[in-house]
Formats: structure tokens, C-alpha cells, sequence
């Protein structure tokens, strides 16, 4: 073999299994997320998906002002957020989601969690 063509394979060869990581990755991801935002009463935000249909984040105790949001991914595009003062939901009656992101606030330093149903 030529030496261009070693690099070619070689190249082929990580591209291929870089590929394979990055597709691998997001399935061992988990239906259910919690986290905390900082304030000076931490309020704790919940994000989940229901059976690859429905997906809510919701906001509980706390004093933060910051609302709950959502939106879903669903062939290959991501939606519009959806927000509420304490419970956000978005649901695909016909497509399966293929992933939800849920965020704390519509601010410059929001928590964004991803999910993967």
C-alpha cells in the first residue's frame, strides 16, 4: 500500500469509530434528571420523559423566581420551549421524541439538561 492510502484507511478507520461512540453515547443516557439552581433558597428542578410520547419539567421547592421549561426533539428537529411557573410539559401524540432538553430559567445562565428516551 502507498503511504496516501494508509492515511486514508487510518483516517477511515477513526472517523468510523468516533462515529460509533458519539451514536453510542446518548442510549445509556437516563429518562429522569433532578438538579438544584442556585439562589439563596435552592430550588430544585425535575426533568422527565414518559414512554418516548411526553416530556415535563417541573419545578418544586425553592424560592427561586425562574420557571420550568421544555422542548423535544422529534425528526431530527428541535421544538419551540414550552414553560410554565411550576410544571412545563410537550408531548408527540404521533412521533416518537427523541430527546428533551430541560431548562431552569430563560436567562443567560441557564441549567440545560438533555435526555434521551
Amino acid at each position: 500500500m502507498t503511504r496516501t492510502r494508509v492515511k486514508y484507511a487510518v483516517a477511515l478507520t477513526a472517523a468510523a469509530l468516533g462515529t460509533t461512540m458519539f451514536v453510542a453515547a446518548p442510549a445509556s443516557a437516563s429518562d429522569s434528571v433532578t438538579w438544584k439552581r442556585n439562589c439563596t433558597d435552592d430550588r430544585t428542578y425535575v426533568g422527565y420523559v414518559d414512554d418516548h410520547t411526553a416530556t415535563t419539567t417541573r419545578k418544586s421547592d425553592g424560592d427561586c423566581l425562574g420557571w420550568a421549561y421544555v422542548r423535544i426533539k422529534v425528526q431530527g428537529s428541535w421544538g419551540t420551549w414550552g414553560s410554565s411557573s411550576t410544571k412545563a410539559t410537550r408531548t408527540s401524540p404521533v412521533y416518537k421524541i427523541e430527546a428533551s432538553q430541560h431548562k431552569d430559567c430563560d436567562c443567560s445562565n441557564p441549567n440545560i439538561k438533555t435526555l434521551y428516551p
